[in-house]
């Protein structure tokens, strides 16, 4: 493709899945693009590839898709630190989203909402260089550094996490290097003012960006994601995917970039590591954008709101996420009272006019109306507030299937078990006794790394070998259903959403060979997948839409014993509602719950009758509802080994 280059910039930088790291590369020569060439057409020598960068910059890790190039365009902000114009993408033949005119002040910390699929992770995307847009251009201020860290990234580094954590933070090791140089100038005997004077100001340079404290603030960022002392001289590669996402996010963090895009980035955070996330951000110096359905963290962090509704943006600057909500609400009812007042005042006109139309004394002031009328319509007056304008309407709805009655009070039961990964190292959790009844609806607490997800998937059995000792017992009409925080994730790529549906309810000796496709898409729409989008490929579906599909599997067959793994991970917030408000209401006195979540919010409205507590390889059951010390930070200490892999 010719392109014709006037000035042009770009920082390469981004996180990929394999390899999630931040990069920045500054061309020895400055030049900027001409307007006309969309962003994501802009590939030469001087658009850096994300291969390019990282082979200079990180020396292992996976190999990484050549196909794509990632390219942040330095151009136009007017004052920004970054500028959308005029953008739209699409999704396949269906628009996403149209007319994006909106920009990032230095300095400002904005979240980004919207339901499943509005095109939250797509606009990062599109920022950063991964996403084609149809028309617009998206540009960063000429002395912006970005920074992206996305929800499906995964390292794959072979460094130690201390290592990796501080191997983006450039802007030290610049300092550091210069510092050297002016020093060895000066030991080589050059005493001259003006060496002395270069020594002082780089002396001066890396004491203010912190160089002399650097280990100190590695040890802060990687304290406060839940890491261990000791974790530091571990290799990444020991640690399971969920922290090296936190790895990741250390990485990021450190090399403080001025402009911070982070998609989800507590989907694998417990509620002391949210916390703390959510105060770094808010103290962050430089420009933050986050896309999150953590009510938590948006609360905590972001000083503005961007919706993405009805294929465009709304903007609530200067608005903390409980304000959002209020504001939108009174915007919504403001404009439907408008509507309805415009309304009236049409009824009225048309009125006079179907009145005195034909009276030969009023026809001038009949006239006079219709072209009042005339005027209503063509400036919008009589059209219903747009979709972006409209209160929300109701939540989605997950309806579960009755349980199937079991045998006896008892649907799970483990005695004195030994779990574990390795028969010949130390067992992560010992003495496992667990009684699961019928009408239970447990929830597993705990510090990330204690070895929740690890019960769970022993309760499960899928992998037997992991009880090295004792006994899993289940009813004899036990039917398991599961979610995991992965399985979204796992759907095939290639198969249509609702085939994956009714497949999974048509299979196994409880399967319902009845099921249609007409059935599967209905429940698909009442957890807000509909239209075309259940005949879409799970490739093309977003990360919540995904996990929207998993949960459709859950309704269309019958279970006696349901167990989720962080089901609110990918969820918007109208989805987690629903899902808690299906699981409060399910079971009676057939059906249990097991439930592994750090979102309050979606616990409260679930209502467990007993607490389960693992920590330091034990299980400490306790018959109650969940307490306000239930959400008290954990000891950092208390996650036992099975956070490595």
């Amino acid at each position: 493709m010719k392109q014709k280059f006037d000035s042009v910039l770009v920082l390469a930088l981004i996180a990929i899945s394999a390899q999630p790291f931040v990069a920045t590369a500054f061309l020895p020569k400055i030049v900027e693009c001409n307007n006309d060439i969309p962003s994501h057409a802009i590939k030469s020598n001087n658009v850096l590839s994300t291969r390019m960068v990282a082979s200079s910059v990180i020396e292992e890790g996976p190999p990484t898709d050549t196909e794509e190039t990632y390219g942040v365009v330095v151009g136009e902000t007017k004052g920004a630190a970054l500028r959308l114009d005029n953008v739209a993408i699409s999704r396949g033949a269906s628009p996403l989203v149209s007319n994006i005119n909106w920009s990032v002040q230095p300095n400002e910390r904005w979240g980004i909402v919207g339901v499943n699929g509005a095109g939250k992770s797509t606009l990062l995307g599109a920022i950063t260089g991964t996403v084609r847009m149809d028309e617009g251009h998206a540009f960063v201020h000429s002395n912006i550094r970005v920074g992206y860290l996305r929800q499906s990234a995964v390292s794959g580094s072979t460094k130690t996490v201390a290592e990796e954590a501080r191997s983006e933070m450039a802007y030290i090791e610049l300092a550091k290097e210069d510092l050297e140089a002016k020093s060895k100038i000066v030991e080589d005997g050059d005493y001259s003012e003006d060496a002395l004077n270069d020594l002082a100001a780089a002396q001066e340079h890396f004491e203010a960006i912190g160089g002399y404290e650097q280990e100190q603030l590695v040890d802060t960022v990687l304290k406060g994601l839940g890491f261990e002392p000791e974790d530091s001289d571990r290799l990444c590669s020991d640690f399971s995917g969920g922290w090296q996402m936190r790895i990741a996010l250390a990485r990021l963090l450190l090399s403080k970039p001025s402009l911070l895009l982070l998609d989800e980035p507590s989907n694998h955070l417990d509620s002391s590591a949210k916390d703390w996330l959510g105060k770094y951000i808010a103290n962050y110096d430089g420009s933050v954008v986050l896309v999150s359905h953590d009510v938590s963290l948006l609360d905590a962090g972001v000083n503005s709101i961007a919706e993405i509704v009805g294929n465009t943006i709304v903007e609530y600057r200067s608005c903390s996420y409980q304000k959002y909500l209020e504001e939108k609400e009174f915007r919504a009812l403001s404009a439907q009272a408008e509507y309805e007042r415009n309304m009236e005042e049409a009824a009225r006109l048309q009125a006079f006019v179907d009145k005195f139309g034909a009276s030969a004394t009023k026809a001038k002031s009949a006239q006079s109306r219709v072209k009042m009328l005339e005027k209503m319509k063509r400036e919008g007056k009589l059209d219903p507030p747009p979709v972006a304008m409209q209160v929300r309407g109701r939540d989605p709805e997950l309806v579960l299937p009755p349980p199937p009655k079991p045998n006896g009070e008892y649907l799970l039961t483990m005695k004195d078990a030994t779990i574990g990964y390795d028969p010949n190292e130390a067992p992560l959790l010992k003495d496992i006794n667990i009684e699961i009844l019928r009408g239970m609806k447990l929830l597993l607490r705990g510090p990330n790394g204690a070895g929740k997800s690890t019960l769970l998937k022993a309760l499960r059995g899928n992998v037997p070998e992991m009880i090295q000792s004792g006994d899993r017992i289940e009813n004899d009409r036990l039917r398991l259903g599961t979610f995991t925080q992965d399985l979204a994730q796992e759907l095939d790529p290639d198969a249509r959403a609702v085939d994956l549906v009714t497949g999974y309810a048509r299979s196994g000796d409880d399967g319902d060979i009845a099921v249609t496709d007409e059935i599967a898409r209905s429940v698909l729409g009442r957890l807000g997948l509909g239209g075309e989008k259940p005949l879409r490929k799970v490739a093309a579906l977003s990360g919540g839409e995904k996990a929207r599909v998993a949960l459709g599997m859950f309704a269309l067959k019958a279970s006696n014993l349901l167990m989720l793994d962080e089901p609110s991970n990918h969820l918007d917030v109208g989805c987690i509602s629903g899902l808690a408000k299906a699981l409060s209401g399910w079971g009676g006195k057939d059906g249990a719950v097991v439930v592994i979540s750090h979102d309050r919010k979606f616990c409260e409205k679930v209502g467990f009758t007993h607490i389960g507590t693992v920590m330091d390889g034990k299980l400490v059951l306790e018959q109650r509802s969940l307490n306000e010390s239930d959400w008290d930070q954990y000891d950092i200490g208390a996650a036992s080994k099975s956070k490595y892999a």
